[in-house]
C-alpha cells in the first residue's frame, strides 16, 4: 500500500472528516497548497475556498471557511469554521447569504463589521463555487 496522508477536519460543531488520502489541496493565502505524504512540517492559514481530498482517481470536494492547517508527523489537521461537501450545501441559502453580505458591504461599516461581513461573503462564495462545480457529479 502506498504512503498516504492522514487527514482530520474539525469545525467547532464536530469532526467533519478523518481518513486517509493520497493528497490534500488546501486553499491558503498564497494559493492552493498541495500536501503529499512526507510533507514538511507546516502551519498555515486556511482561507475560504475549495478543499480537495484525492484518493487514487477519486476526489472529494469540500467548501471550507477560515481556519488553520497543521502538517506534522504525516498527519494533516485542519480546524475551520466551515466544512461542507457539495451534497450538504443548500444553494439557495448560500446565494441568499451572498446577496445579504454584498448588500451590507455597500453600507458604512466599522472595521470589525466590514471584516465579519466580508468573511461571510467569502464563505458563501466558497459554498456556491463547490456546489455549482459539483452539481452534476
Amino acid at each position: 500500500m502506498a504512503d498516504q496522508v492522514h487527514l482530520k477536519i474539525i469545525t467547532p460543531e464536530k469532526q467533519v472528516f478523518e481518513g486517509e488520502g493520497d493528497m490534500v489541496t488546501v486553499p491558503a493565502p498564497q494559493g492552493p497548497v498541495g500536501i503529499l505524504p512526507h510533507h514538511a512540517h507546516l502551519m498555515s492559514k486556511v482561507i475560504p475556498g475549495e478543499l480537495i481530498i484525492t484518493k487514487g482517481s477519486k476526489r472529494d470536494y469540500l467548501a471550507v471557511g477560515e481556519g488553520m492547517v497543521e502538517v506534522a508527523n504525516g498527519q494533516v489537521t485542519i480546524t475551520t469554521d466551515l466544512a461542507k461537501s457539495h451534497e450538504e450545501i443548500d444553494e439557495k441559502i448560500a446565494e441568499e447569504a451572498r446577496i445579504r453580505a454584498q448588500e451590507a458591504l455597500t453600507q458604512t461599516l466599522s472595521d470589525e463589521e466590514y471584516a465579519t461581513t466580508f468573511a461571510s461573503l467569502q464563505k458563501a462564495l466558497a459554498q456556491l463555487h463547490v456546489k455549482r462545480r459539483r452539481r452534476n457529479i
